[in-house]
């Protein structure tokens, strides 16, 4: 549902651009048939940019390397002790901040939905009390009582009374919405509303969207030979204040004093109709901004992932490791079974530091010159009996940290992959792996995920590196 949240998110800063360019360009032009496309356009760009999927370059990076502190290099494999698994919480207040988000997202929807339903309630249940007539080749639903005039799908709904007076100005205006189906328009507009209802903007869009259809009408009427004084005076008449239909046209519905602006305002210069070119760059700054970026598979990491196989976490799945991500970076601390000396193992990549570690004894304090230290001074300390025995990188960046697991060519370790770019950790865009000795308390933890056995596999060989030539 969080990810659901984050989309329409998205998706009301895409509308907040549209709605500025509608705005400062558009809004009082009288292109109203291209102005409804552009209203259209923008509520469907802003569904569907933050769905679009957006190749990227990976990053350079360019910070130097500062290898992990080799510990135990020389020393045999130590004979750890198996523990029952303690899987990390999710802070209690994280998790219940975003619990009461959820609440109020969907609460709002649901009034939303609620109020949508009731409207259409209540049209259904006019239209079964009316009178069916057919004026001007077209089914008109007549009622006793007073009611603003509508439009609403194929049917048209007016008081007894303004049928009588002046029937043919109303059903004109109303045979417009018909014809030019602008109830869709409106269906459109209200499930956006449903799914965006805290966004101010996606009101006011519904708003102009109906405002337009009201210029669109107002037209056409005048169009039909109708005297422009009297279509005016019928505007006001009608204005007294009816309760309204959210899925309907009705007669009176817009700015009264916007539409007969509107209505004596020239036409627009042809050469203003140029203006909706912009929307198209526009889009194409959404779809940069706001679309999932991926990042393209270099040649060398997409060799390392069509031949070997590893076992990939996603952000929620490396906490049950023990791994804390922030938007610095990635943070581990543990302690270290059977060593008495140096109990505390501590590691970090952040976007500036592509590796480093703290490997502290037993009550030694935390240094505190850099941030990651100080972020890890915060976290709580694990008690697991697993931990990475080598960290490499698809770019032949290699640290080990507990054992020489190189010794034995034949000991089978875990490989978890983690690709720094969906961890959205600054602009690291590398992939690392962590290898894990295969601890029952190991596969037990991430057995809710995977199959431990389907990735074991020897830690493959260090590169290595060329020999110097001497000169000659």
């Amino acid at each position: 549902m969080e990810t659901f949240i984050l989309f329409t998110v998205k998706s009301s800063l895409c509308l907040a651009s549209g709605y500025l360019f509608y705005y400062l360009l558009l809004r009082h032009e009288t292109f109203h048939r291209l102005k409804r496309f552009v209203l259209l356009g923008i509520i469907l760009a802003s569904l569907m940019v933050p769905l679009v999927r957006l190749k990227v370059a990976p990053a350079v990076m360019t910070f130097p390397v500062q290898q992990i502190e080799s510990v135990l290099k020389s020393d045999p494999p130590v004979q750890l002790v198996v523990k029952n698994v303690v899987q990390t919480p999710v802070r209690q207040e994280e998790r219940d901040r975003v619990s009461l988000v959820v609440l109020l997202y969907l609460l709002g929807a649901s009034v939303q939905v609620s109020m949508i339903l009731y409207s259409l309630f209540r049209i259904i249940l006019i239209l079964r009390k009316s009178k069916k007539v057919y004026y001007l080749g077209t089914r008109v639903a007549v009622v006793q009582f007073d009611i603003v005039p509508c439009c609403f799908g194929r049917r048209i709904i007016l008081s007894e009374k303004d049928f009588r007076k002046h029937g043919r100005e109303v059903i004109l205006h109303e045979l417009t919405h018909m014809e030019k189906f602008h109830s869709l328009d409106l269906f459109i507009s209200e499930l956006y509303m449903v799914m965006t209802w805290y966004n101010p903007l996606s009101w006011l869009i519904r708003h102009e969207m109906k405002q337009n259809h009201e210029f669109e009408a107002d037209r056409n009427v005048l169009r039909q030979g109708v005297d422009v004084s009297d279509y005016q005076l019928l505007l006001v008449k009608t204005i007294a204040g009816e309760p309204r239909f959210k899925l309907a046209n009705q007669f009176n519905q817009s700015n009264l004093k916007s539409r007969i602006s509107m209505m004596n305002k020239r036409k627009s210069n042809p050469g203003a109709i140029l203006k909706v070119l912009i929307f198209i760059p526009l889009v194409a700054l959404m779809v940069q901004v706001f679309a999932q970026k991926e990042v393209k598979a270099t040649a060398a990491s997409s060799g390392e992932r069509t031949h070997t196989k590893y076992l990939e976490f996603t952000k929620d799945q490396l906490r049950i490791l023990g791994f804390e991500t922030t938007s610095s970076g990635l943070y581990y601390k543990n302690v270290r079974f059977g060593n008495p000396e140096k109990g505390i193992l501590c590691l970090y990549f952040t976007e500036k530091t592509y590796s480093g570690s703290i490997i502290l004894k037993k009550g030694e304090p935390f240094p505190t010159h850099s941030p990651a230290e100080k972020v890890l001074m915060k976290q709580a300390l694990l008690n697991y009996d697993y931990y990475p025995v080598v960290v490499a990188a698809y770019n032949d960046f290699r640290t080990q940290d507990m054992m020489a697991a190189e010794k034995d060519p034949n000991a089978k370790l875990l490989p978890i992959q983690v690709n720094m770019a969906e961890l959205k950790l600054g602009k690291r865009s590398d992939t690392l792996v962590f290898w894990f000795t295969p601890t029952p308390a190991l596969i037990h933890a991430i057995a809710p995920f995977a199959k431990a056995a389907d990735y074991l596999r020897p830690c493959p060989p260090s590169p290595v590196k060329p020999a110097l030539k001497p000169n000659k």
